[in-house]
């Protein structure tokens, strides 16, 4: 009897020292999307859900923690309410492992950000404004929206331009 307790003992143990030294495994595993794909993330991520990549529609958008964020945008006068998940809770539940993003639009327009910009700014992958949802015409249906009330110093050419419109994908560099 004493041997089983000593054998179960050291294998509580080892499973104890394992869980510990381990990297995370507990990662919650992307859901396909059910609606209309909205936004692709790819690169160096570490959950996937259609081949090497993270797809999501707007639904998916939606669960993850939503922030709002009260500013001024450098194109509009009035202060708007964005909301949506923040760049960072997205960033997480892919996986990112990267130093730099690379934001694409619609259009085909291009942006980098350093992961600093995440970190240090939290910008907001806006699905709302004003309580609205946004569309292709109202520069949808995800934006990228930074802070620009909070951090006076990124009202400059630089961070308008990282605050891409029409999102519609994410490489992790």
């Amino acid at each position: 009897m004493k041997s089983i307790r000593l054998i179960l003992g050291q294998w509580s143990l080892v499973l104890l020292v394992l869980s510990l030294i381990m990297p995370e495994s507990r990662a919650q595993v992307l859901a396909k999307p059910k609606g209309p794909v909205v936004l692709t993330v790819s690169g160096q991520i570490s959950q996937h859900n259609l081949g090497n990549t993270a797809v999501f529609d707007a639904a998916m958008l939606q669960a993850l923690p939503v922030q709002e964020l009260i500013t001024r945008t450098p194109w509009e006068k009035n202060v708007m309410t964005f909301s949506g998940p923040s760049l960072k809770a997205l960033l997480h539940a892919v996986g990112s492992r990267g130093k730099t993003i690379r934001l694409s639009a619609l259009d085909n327009y291009e942006a980098s950000v350093p992961m600093d910009d995440v970190t240090r700014f939290d910008p907001v992958l806006a699905i709302r404004v004003d309580g609205k949802p946004l569309t292709i015409r109202s520069r949808g249906p995800v934006r990228v929206m930074y802070p620009f009330d909070h951090f006076p110093e990124i009202n400059i050419e630089l961070y308008s331009g990282r605050a891409v419109w029409q999102l519609q994908h994410i490489v992790v560099e």
